[in-house]
């Protein structure tokens, strides 16, 4: 996410900055399945996009006939479902469900709002953006509010849409709803910087690194050998620390939507972590190795002196990841990436198609591919 905000963000500046014609398209409602979350964005012109409101179906359409349609009129919703007429040319979604594609003629004020929203993909707090479109005739207006305030942008004093922001805070996602015949409200979720925090750099550390920053995920690594720890090995390292290990533990930025991983392969060097992260924020915490050596870790973390709390003990885990069966060092970072996600989302990791009704076990509508 945060990438491709960045990669909006970039385009439509761009394209403003060289007054070519270009959209903003947002996946403004859904029902049923989709492939993409409610409230993704992309910036395009013919030919060229960043970020995507599909899984690669409808991209290139809405951005012919949406740059199109948008020549004489600042803003159109456009629809899109699983079934089509006979002689109807518009693509359909392969997911089975049915969406609203909101499609703007790009201008100064996307840039800002697109810079402002890479900007706090990129923070530890999130944010929420309500975008209100109301009907005007064959015309649509469209006004966007930061629930907190945010420079021009300002609170929504609608109590609906008011109600509508503290719902999709509390429940972590983008929510559509009509609050009158002639106005529909997105509230689009942006959640806080996923950070992973990787203590070792093995070679096993690598693909593990890469895949996360793939996520979009700010990764750290540490390490006491500081002839691991370098940029060469972990291009994509958004921070990278050598040292004793309470200087690492220090330098690293910790939020409470951390993942920290204890790969160091040796047992002296995680307990000695371990002890040392009482009191920071993470939502995983989990070490590398079968469930004895976890123990074992607990029992030698337990003699520092400044030992590991209550809290930092009952989180871990160990064994990490999920059970794959490919011990591939890719493998294994796939299977450690997966059971995060299920963590950060709150989510019982099962196939898709064994989730009754397409419902995980907390009852949140799963999102079929």
């Amino acid at each position: 996410m945060m990438t491709e905000l960045a990669d909006a963000a970039d385009l439509a500046r761009r394209l403003v900055a060289s007054d070519t014609a270009g959209t903003l398209s947002t996946l403004f409602s859904s029902r049923g399945s989709t492939y993409r979350p409610l409230g993704s964005m992309m910036v395009s012109l013919p030919g060229r996009h960043a970020g995507g409101i599909s899984g690669g179906c409808l991209e290139e359409y809405v951005a012919r006939i949406g740059e199109r349609a948008t020549r004489s009129t600042p803003a159109v919703m456009m629809q899109f479902s699983t079934h089509r007429d006979a002689d109807d040319v518009v693509p359909v979604l392969g997911c089975g469900g049915t969406i609203e594609v909101l499609v703007e003629r790009l201008a100064p004020q996307h840039v800002t709002f697109l810079e402002q929203f890479a900007r706090a993909a990129q923070g530890d707090d999130g944010c929420l953006v309500a975008c209100v479109v109301r009907h005007e005739g064959e015309s649509l207006s469209v006004t966007r509010a930061w629930p907190r305030g945010r420079g021009a942008w300002q609170v929504a004093s609608n109590p609906e849409v008011a109600d509508m922001c503290a719902e999709a805070a509390r429940d972590a996602k983008s929510i559509h709803k009509s609050i009158a015949p002639d106005a529909d409200v997105l509230v689009q979720y942006l959640p806080p910087l996923t950070r992973l925090v990787i203590f070792g750099a093995g070679d096993d550390a690598q693909p593990l690194c890469e895949i996360a920053a793939k996520l979009g995920w700010h990764v750290s690594i540490g390490d006491r050998r500081a002839r691991l720890a370098t940029s060469a090995r972990f291009p994509e390292a958004g921070a990278l620390f050598a040292g004793d290990w309470p200087e690492i533990v220090d330098a690293t930025t910790f939020s409470a939507r951390t993942a920290v991983v204890l790969m160091t392969h040796d047992l002296d060097d995680d307990a000695r972590v371990l002890s040392l992260l009482s009191g920071k924020p993470f939502a995983y915490l989990g070490a590398l190795g079968p469930a004895h050596r976890r123990l074992w870790l607990l029992d030698q973390a337990s003699a520092f002196p400044r030992g590991p709390n209550e809290i930092v003990c009952s989180a871990l885990r160990g064994p990490i990841g999920l059970n794959l069966g490919d011990r591939s060092p890719a493998g294994i970072a796939v299977a450690i990436v997966a059971d995060i996600l299920a963590v950060l989302n709150r989510r019982v990791a099962r196939p898709l198609h064994a989730c009754d009704s397409l419902t995980n076990a907390s009852g949140v509508m799963e999102v079929g591919v």
